[in-house]
């Protein structure tokens, strides 16, 4: 939150989600939310879950996740 002036990125709230990728990918997902993101945010947050949990897996959950909504 800056205290500059508002641009269409900054969000009135933070959201706190468990560090795991079904959670960080549902959460970056959400109806509310799917369309708001910045640019590189939901490719960095992926890379971030790879980084921690290896590809495989991560790509894995993601698929799951897409072919449910």
């Amino acid at each position: 939150m800056s205290r500059g002036v508002a641009d269409r990125w900054e969000h009135q709230t933070i959201g706190y989600v468990p560090f795991r990728p079904a959670t960080v990918i549902k959460y970056v997902l959400r109806a509310d939310r799917v369309h708001r993101w910045a640019p590189l945010a939901p490719a960095l947050f992926h890379l971030a879950l790879v980084h921690a949990f290896s590809r495989t897996p991560v790509e894995r959950m993601g698929a799951q996740i897409v072919r449910r909504l």
